[in-house]
């Protein structure tokens, strides 16, 4: 038996086409796409979005989440429209990191979810250390690197740190991919990161030194470095849309990544820290800025609504761009033959529905 659903607008990836019909049967493999002239089911159809920063979401914190808590999580995100998602956990003490690192990886295992694995942002940060408790910033450890675990995926450094070359050139060895974040760091130090092999910036604009006309910031060479992809945050607080726009501009077609960078603002942990929103984010008792409570596909809709971005390059950026930042391109892209993973969307860009196969196996 097969299910079909028809789009008046389908984004496959890369390309946004006008009306299609997409067939798939009942075990969640796409059999057939075509255009059609039939009346649409819905108005428009996506790759299940993809978000490579997220902290966590409600009451679930990744950091402190069990099995169940994972599941839950995912069922969250899916119902938000994030399909496949990296867990995010933040600094704190290197031997408190490495036990929920491996408590994490177990939980993994034994979880079936979205979950393509964990994005490490710190210890090893600059002088730009935001939420980030500077206490627990330290020097690179390359020990401490070389045991992580196989789910992560993804790491935050910051190019001033004084073994920064040889920790990318060892995550490259270790197949996870380098962001450089939290960071000050000269031109010189963030092209030597890039040379080793950093392929990102978190966040940008936000954590970095920025622009200015007669000295270079980071955010100033993460635009005009067409290597390296930027994360970045589009719930319209951490960046304005003016900037939002000026980033998709400036990077191209294949060089964002909308990320939510959200956190578990109703949870245990936000208490502790007397996290509360205020102007539509989470935030410390100071006011800096604590993550988000934006999901992905909202980031979305804001970017194309709000900031004049094309409809398929936002897409792009929350589908097949952090697929291939983190290895596996399949999940931001659908065609003939691969399993389902699809987002639908009606005329205002909100997330009508969900579908996705998981025959995700994990390291």
């Amino acid at each position: 038996m097969q299910s079909r659903l028809v789009a008046e607008n389908f984004f496959d990836g890369h390309v946004l086409h006008g009306p299609t019909a997409l067939c798939f049967s009942d075990d969640g493999v796409v059999q057939s796409i075509e255009l059609t002239s039939d009346s649409p089911d819905v108005y428009l159809v996506s790759p299940g979005l993809i978000d490579v920063q997220m902290n966590g979401f409600d009451t679930v914190d990744v950091a402190t989440a069990t099995s169940e808590d994972l599941e839950r999580l995912d069922s969250l995100l899916m119902a938000a429209g994030t399909s496949w998602w990296l867990g995010t956990i933040v600094t704190g003490p290197l031997d408190s990191m490495m036990e929920t690192l491996n408590r994490l990886s177990l939980a993994l295992r034994n979880t079936t979810t979205g979950c393509m694995g964990v994005h490490v942002e710190g210890p090893f940060l600059g002088d730009a250390p935001g939420a980030h408790r500077p206490d627990w910033i330290v020097p690179i450890d390359l020990d401490w690197i070389d045991a992580l675990p196989n789910c992560v995926r993804l790491i935050t450094i910051a190019p001033e740190q004084k073994d920064a070359v040889q920790a990318i050139q060892l995550c490259s060895r270790k197949g996870i991919t380098v962001s450089l974040g939290h960071t000050r760091s000269t031109s010189s130090q963030f092209n030597a990161a890039v040379t080793a092999g950093a392929s990102m910036v978190t966040h940008l604009f936000n954590g970095m030194s920025g622009i200015h006309h007669r000295d270079g910031g980071v955010a100033l060479s993460s635009l005009l470095t067409d290597s390296v992809v930027a994360g970045l945050i589009a719930d319209l607080v951490h960046v304005s849309p003016d900037a939002v726009a000026l980033a998709f501009k400036v990077k191209g077609q294949e060089s964002l990544a909308l990320v939510s960078d959200s956190v578990a603002w109703n949870s245990d942990w936000a208490l502790r820290r007397g996290i509360s929103i205020d102007d539509g984010s989470p935030r410390l008792p100071d006011g800096t800025l604590a993550g988000s409570c934006t999901p992905l596909a909202e980031c979305v809709r804001r970017a194309v609504v709000h900031c004049g971005v094309p409809l398929a390059d936002a897409l792009r950026a929350a589908t097949s761009t952090p697929a291939r930042l983190v290895g596996y391109p399949q999940f931001g892209l659908v065609s003939a033959g691969h399993d389902v993973s699809l987002v639908s969307f009606d005329e205002a860009l909100h997330v009508s529905q969900t579908h996705r196969r998981l025959v995700f196996q994990r390291g």
